[in-house]
């Protein structure tokens, strides 16, 4: 039995391999790929421009609209030559030869820091985001059974639980007169995604809800990751010179870089001291902490930095787009609630795993938010090999940007594509109702795909799914201003004033 798996395997790999090196004979050449010149991107980013201080997502609006599904952009000022592409079977082509060790064009200003202006905390590692290869592989390799179990996330669902009833305090209290949230709410959703994720990856509680707490490294964080992710746009996700000479902009980054890694290194101090002075119980020996340290403190160091760097807004932005959309469709919004009730009869009920995995329509309601209100861009990749895309030659190690934002919105991979419907995702199909991801799964990949898929999803699909439960099983939210505004960076981020009305339910 063993031999006949292993040559149909062998016969299957032959296959590919034939139909790949026909496909490739018949393919246009490289050189035939729409292209954008140097001149016309460094003229189009003066002032004046086309894509003068116009965000990472109206220039690939206006890419899309120019040049097709399918356009190179050239190398220029240290960054490599890339292939964009905005069809999913161009996704599929590139995610199904990526092999064990993916490489994908990352965050270098971030990798440069850590490995030359910080060995001293992070060595030769970098950064899950940004490491390649056997380094890569050996974080990911101590990271992955730790984070990507769902047993081992879901053993914080009572403490993250008591966050979120915290928070739902926390949101009666600044409300105003009209019921309104305050204008900085998105500045309240990040401070309780803080509090969640250090909950898990530091294992320690902040307590940033308590107005006697005056933590100012809680807010040098949040602040130092919004400048992140806003600053590292213009270095990495446009072309820059700080590879030839940095600039003032430049070490400004590198200055937030410092803050964050200092306000992440005191509390991962704080909490091996107090981990040390604890006498260990079976229980806390189970955390992710003293998994990843007893693994490897190096590592341990990488992971949770990481975490809190790309865990904190991502996760924030989310909740904010979901709530929005809710706010936006009160129908859907009036199903989960009766989802909820019927789990939850009392509102003040702890969740435990068996209530918080029968919510479908839940989960629905948070891939369509993501699938309407996208929170990254796309993903990519370093072809391993020759491939073909969108019918053109691509030669091995090609950087490949890949674009699922139209898709997403397109009627022809998602019928009715303007609508917000979760129906789309539920396993039992709705009468009238298209189900989602039918015509290709991969126009569809929130959290990634594959070996470089998000190392923090369960933490994410947890705070969300926790906090969302809370939030409507709790209150009626509602949306009574002009349609909510995206700042677009490596992260779509709210840019509007979130002030939702809550009403007690």
């Amino acid at each position: 039995m063993l031999t006949k798996q292993v040559y149909f395997l062998s016969r299957r790999t032959y296959c590919s391999v034939v139909n790949l090196a026909s496909d490739i004979k018949n393919a246009r050449p490289f050189s035939e790929i729409p292209k954008i010149s140097f001149l016309k991107v460094a003229r189009g980013n003066l002032p004046g421009g086309k894509y003068y201080k116009k965000s990472m997502r109206e220039i690939q609006q206006l890419f899309y609209e120019e040049y097709g599904s399918i356009m190179t952009i050239p190398p220029m000022l240290g960054r490599p030559q890339f292939v964009i592409t905005y069809n999913p079977e161009d996704f599929e082509t590139v995610f199904r030869v990526e092999g064990n060790w993916p490489v994908r064009f990352g965050i270098e200003s971030l990798s440069y820091y850590r490995t030359t202006k910080r060995p001293e905390i992070y060595g030769d590692l970098g950064s899950l985001f940004v490491s390649h290869g056997e380094k890569w592989s050996q974080m990911r390799s101590i990271a992955n059974p730790i984070l990507m179990q769902p047993k081992t996330i879901k053993r914080y669902l009572t403490q993250i639980d008591n966050i979120a009833k915290e928070f739902i305090e926390l949101m009666r209290k600044i409300r105003n007169e009209k019921s309104e949230m305050p204008g900085d709410f998105s500045n309240y959703i990040n401070t309780w995604s803080l509090e969640s994720v250090t909950a898990v990856g530091l294992e320690r509680r902040l307590n940033l809800f308590d107005e006697n707490t005056k933590d100012e490294n809680a807010k040098k964080l949040i602040k130092g990751i919004r400048d992140f992710f806003e600053m590292t746009v213009e270095y990495d996700g446009k072309a820059s010179i700080w590879k030839y000479y940095q600039t003032k902009g430049f070490k400004e980054l590198l200055n937030v870089y410092d803050t964050l890694t200092d306000v992440i290194m005191y509390y991962i101090d704080l909490a091996m001291k107090e981990m040390n002075e604890e006498n260990s119980s079976s229980d806390t020996e189970d955390s992710v902490l003293r998994k990843l340290l007893r693994a490897d403190k190096r590592v341990a160091v990488v992971v949770v930095s990481d975490l809190m760097l790309a865990g904190v807004d991502t996760t924030a932005s989310a909740t904010l787009n979901t709530l929005y959309c809710l706010a936006k469709n009160p129908d859907k919004q009036e199903i989960l609630r009766q989802e909820l009730i019927e789990i939850l009869p009392d509102k003040n009920t702890k969740l435990t795993p068996e209530k918080i995995r029968n919510l479908p329509y839940l989960r629905a309601v948070i891939k369509e938010s993501f699938r309407t209100l996208p929170i990254v861009s796309g993903n990519a990749r370093m072809t391993t090999k020759d491939v073909v895309l969108s019918g053109f030659h691509v030669p091995a190690n090609t950087h490949v940007g890949m674009q699922p934002l139209f898709a997403m919105q397109d009627d022809k991979f998602y019928p009715n594509a303007k609508q917000f419907l979760p129906e789309r995702w539920l396993r039992e199909q709705t009468e009238g109702c298209p189900r989602a991801g039918v015509s290709n799964p991969f126009t569809f990949l929130p959290f990634g795909f594959g070996a470089r898929s998000c190392i923090g999803k369960r933490i994410a699909e947890l705070e969300l799914e926790t906090l969302l439960t809370n939030i409507i099983r709790n209150f009626k939210v509602e949306w009574h201003y002009p349609d909510m505004k995206i700042k677009s960076t490596f992260v779509n981020i709210p840019e509007s004033e979130m002030r939702f009305k809550i009403i007690d339910v």
